[in-house]
């Protein structure tokens, strides 16, 4: 009794062990960027102006993400600083300047 009782034990915490199968993060799609800080690069969706870290479509839209350049610019004297937030030179916030990319370098746009 006690043997079998090991053996039901042991087979129950076998397979509550087995690994869950993972998904990889190119699998999974863009992944939303909820605040700029560093990025110099992104994904905008056109519909409803989301961003995303890396090409594919809005999860939401179901379309094609445009890449967009983002510089950080000092209000004052008009200058690159290196992220969002307070400028390092002045005491106002810089300003997020984007600029539209056009698709991936490598890549044709959908239906070509």
């Amino acid at each position: 009794m006690h043997r079998w009782l090991s053996l039901l034990l042991a087979a129950a915490l076998v397979s509550g062990c087995q690994a869950r199968p993972r998904i990889s993060a190119s699998a999974s799609g863009p992944q939303e960027i909820a605040v700029l800080t560093t990025q110099t690069e992104v994904y905008t969706c056109p519909h409803c102006g989301m961003d995303y870290d890396r090409a594919g479509q809005c999860p939401m839209c179901k379309v094609d993400l445009v890449r967009s350049r983002i510089d950080y610019i000092c209000p004052a004297d008009h200058r690159p600083v290196e992220h969002s937030g307070k400028c390092p030179r002045c005491a106002a916030n810089a300003l997020v300047q984007r600029t539209a990319l056009g698709p991936e370098p490598g890549r044709t746009p959908a239906g070509n």
